[in-house]
């Protein structure tokens, strides 16, 4: 498996999410023609107009809301992925599981991002990449912009992988990309 660079995470994301609203927007537009035929319905009541018109809003609905379901199991599994690629192969031998495990305990008492720098330089200047992973993941949960900054340097193998992930992690607080998701799945008028 190739590693993936910011670039081209964001190339797919873009492309991905591009395609998920374009389905969205022919949903939208087939809706809007069957509602149209249906309002011009010469032969139909108004109480059969009605229900017909109850019906395709829910059929709409529905295709809306699985293919936003697509798409948020898309974003999942990219940062599922990415996450992956960031943590590289583990072995899973009793003593190396031993290590994460106290790696990940003490990254997980650091309180500060001053005490997370000084536990970094510390694992790099001794060569504990364990150590050096664990806080570069306490870093980047915690926000900690100085010491991922740091854990990208001390690890550059690790960077890209940590780049993209941040800005995928980022999508939710995006607001474009929220107003664009909520854009694209409302009920058309």
């Amino acid at each position: 498996m190739s590693k993936s660079t910011p670039a081209g995470v964001e190339r797919d994301l873009r492309s991905a999410l591009a395609g998920f609203h374009e389905r969205a927007a022919a949903v939208k537009d087939a809706h809007r023609a069957a509602r149209k035929e249906i309002q011009e319905d010469v032969n139909a009541s108004e109480h059969g107009k009605r229900t017909r018109l109850d019906t395709l809003n829910g059929l709409t609905k529905s295709k809306l809301d699985d293919i936003k379901k697509e798409q948020l199991e898309y974003v999942s599994g990219v940062r599922d992925r990415l996450e992956r690629e960031l943590l590289g192969h583990q072995p899973s031998d009793a003593n190396s599981v031993l290590l994460r495990r106290d790696a990940a305990d003490r990254a997980r008492k650091l309180s500060t991002e001053e005490d997370a720098l000084a536990v970094l330089s510390d694992a790099a200047r001794s060569g504990d990449h364990t150590l050096m992973d664990a806080v570069g993941y306490r870093a980047r949960n915690s926000g900690w912009t100085d010491a991922l900054d740091a854990y990208r340097e001390a690890r550059p193998e690790s960077a890209d992988a940590a780049t993209a992930l941040a800005t995928v992690e980022g999508l939710s607080t995006d607001g474009g990309y929220n107003l664009a998701t909520s854009m694209a799945y409302t009920m058309p008028a």
